[in-house]
């Protein structure tokens, strides 16, 4: 068979690892769609960096097994690529995931306006902690189904795990293509998101036993912590 007649970059847009191409002063060359998605949360200048720290010695190829999270993103693996000064290609391999399906009980959930839990909790913060707060929230999300009781604490502990950080950046918005699995069926993900300069992780495994307990999914760093709330409709 000729090779010339298949066409490769369809394949490697169509591949689910996020590759990037730099050039040798870290400007994206070319970027496949999983690396479009990848973007929406990672810094490509740490990209590069990581890119240029274990690109082999020579030209060729250099497979490095290490940790990368970003949100939600997990991978175990980066390969590093040039043949040539003007370019270096980066691949990432995706961490598998278990299948997550969450089961609730429903004689719990209660039609919830997920923002007024919000200002709840951050009026509670503001009560004992001086930190600034920024809010970016969609306020026309609709009700949705949940653990009041639960959520309410989970949010509590989401914004005290910032406690000793002078500012707080909280967004809450719906996500677009994501979903959570509850009971066999899919459900759009309400995501909330808190970065601080400072974390506190003791409350991390606390606040995983109630996310699980409302269907949630938490995803934690050094500065910030991700809630993807199941958007239950009310």
């Amino acid at each position: 068979m000729n090779t010339a007649s298949i066409d490769f970059r369809f394949l490697v847009e169509s591949d689910g690892s996020p590759l990037l191409v730099f050039n040798q002063r870290g400007h994206i060359l070319y970027l496949n769609d999983s690396a479009e998605i990848l973007l929406g949360y990672a810094d490509y200048k740490e990209l590069f960096q990581i890119a240029l720290a274990h690109a082999p010695k020579d030209y060729g190829t250099q497979t490095v097994m290490m940790e990368l999270h970003y949100h939600q993103l997990q991978f175990y693996a980066v390969t590093i690529a040039y043949n040539s000064e003007e370019w270096i290609a980066m691949r990432l391999y995706y961490r598998p995931r278990l299948a997550e399906e969450h089961k609730l009980d429903s004689s719990r959930l209660r039609e919830t306006d997920l923002n007024l839990l919000l200002d709840m909790a951050i009026g509670f913060y503001r009560l004992e902690h001086q930190g600034k707060i920024r809010l970016m929230s969609d306020r026309d999300l609709p009700a949705l189904l949940t653990d009041q009781n639960n959520a309410s604490r989970l949010l509590r502990k989401a914004l005290e795990s910032f406690k000793k950080s002078e500012t707080l950046d909280i967004t809450l918005r719906m996500i677009p293509g994501e979903y959570i699995l509850i009971d066999g069926q899919r459900h759009p993900v309400i995501r909330l998101s808190v970065r601080g300069n400072l974390r506190q992780r003791h409350e991390d495994r606390a606040m995983e036993e109630l996310a699980e307990s409302i269907g949630a999914a938490p995803y934690f760093q050094e500065d910030e912590l991700t809630l993807d709330f199941p958007f239950i409709p009310a």
